[in-house]
């Protein structure tokens, strides 16, 4: 993971030597509004909150066409609070955390000097870092209380042994106020991430984001 986090880092740093008459770095953070999709969306579970953060780097292509690639803390998941049969409260989460380095393609139309409307679409690429699949029953994740608490990653056989690669694509826009950023975007994953356990019953990402800047 600590090669990953490095390549991505000389990739922005590298690429931004490369185009230095016209780059900008910037620094982001938002709220991902995520779920889970496929076979697992017709569970009726809930979209569930994340802090994401991150750095990118905007490179000049041609004329209004840019090239923005990015390294995020991406948090995803999903929940589901119910009670079940017996009476008994239940709370069944997924914390899914990623390293995600999404490549968007860029246009932007410049309004004034100072305010700018971008649109971009691209791939992502992510990796699976850390995350639990959590479920209480009355408050308790114990085995002797009915509830469980497993590795989302991990291959042992106790754990949830997710697929740790993810790959989607993302489409959003945004606005650029002088140096500032306020964008919006939505993230679907391709992949089934459960398919170490089962490949026909499917579990991929959606995420919605919001997302604050500073460019520099």
């Amino acid at each position: 993971m600590k090669k990953i986090l490095t390549i991505a880092v000389m990739t922005i740093v590298f690429a931004a030597n490369g185009f230095a008459q016209d780059y900008t770095l910037g620094v982001r953070v938002g709220m991902n509004v995520a779920n889970i999709l496929g076979d697992f969306s017709d569970a009726d579970y809930s979209a569930k909150l994340g802090l994401k953060a991150g750095i990118v780097g905007c490179f000049n292509l041609d004329g209004d066409f840019y090239l923005e690639p990015g390294i995020y803390f991406a948090p995803k998941g999903a929940k589901k609070e119910y009670k079940d049969i017996a009476g008994n409260n239940i709370k069944d989460i997924y914390n899914l955390n990623y390293l995600e380095i999404p490549v968007n393609a860029v246009y932007k139309y410049e309004i004034n000097s100072n305010l700018t409307v971008r649109g971009f679409a691209g791939p992502y690429f992510g990796f699976g870092m850390f995350g639990r699949h959590k479920y209480e029953v009355n408050g308790s994740a114990k085995d002797k209380d009915g509830g469980k608490k497993q590795k989302a990653f991990s291959s042992k056989a106790t754990e949830c042994n997710y697929q740790q690669f993810d790959f989607g694509m993302n489409i959003g826009g945004g606005l650029e106020f002088s140096v500032c950023y306020l964008g919006i975007q939505y993230g679907m994953g391709f992949l089934n991430f459960n398919s170490k356990n089962d490949k026909d019953y499917k579990m991929r990402n959606g995420v919605f984001a919001v997302e604050f800047g500073v460019n520099f």
